[in-house]
C-alpha cells in the first residue's frame, strides 16, 4: 500500500485511465458495447474511489484524469450526449466524481486516525 501511496496521483490516475482503455478494447470483442461502457464506468468510478482513499486532497483532479479518454470525443463531437455512449458515459462521469468524494471521506478519516495514534 505504501508503495502506491508514493506514486503521484496523475500517475496512478492515467494508468487507471490506460488500463480501462485497453480492457475495454479487450471486451469489446465478447460482449455488447453499452456493456462494455459499463464495465468501463466500474472501472473509473473505482479507480477514483482507491486513488482518492490514498490522496484525499486531490479529489477533483482524479476523476478527471482516469476519464481523460472520454474528454476528447465530448468536446469534438456535436452528437455526443445524444448518443448512448455518451449517455451511459456521461452519467459514468459524475458516478466517477461521486465516488472520488467517498473515497476521499473515507481517506479524511484514515489520515486522521493515524495522527490521533502517533499523539
Amino acid at each position: 500500500m505504501k508503495r502506491i501511496a508514493s506514486i503521484p496521483v496523475l500517475g496512478i490516475s492515467l494508468i487507471a485511465a490506460l488500463l480501462a482503455f485497453v480492457i475495454l478494447g479487450i471486451l469489446s470483442g465478447f460482449i455488447d458495447k453499452p456493456l462494455t461502457y459499463v464495465v468501463w464506468v466500474l472501472m473509473n468510478a473505482s479507480a477514483s474511489f482507491l486513488i482518492c482513499i490514498l490522496h484525499p486532497k486531490q479529489v477533483w483532479i482524479v476523476p478527471l484524469l482516469c476519464n481523460s479518454f472520454v474528454a476528447f470525443p465530448a468536446i469534438l463531437d456535436d452528437s455526443f450526449w445524444s448518443t448512448s455512449f455518451g449517455l451511459i458515459i456521461g452519467l459514468g462521469v459524475v458516478f466517477s466524481i461521486l465516488m472520488a468524494h467517498f473515497g476521499a471521506l473515507l481517506g479524511r478519516r484514515r489520515e486522521s486516525r493515524k495522527t490521533i495514534k502517533t499523539d
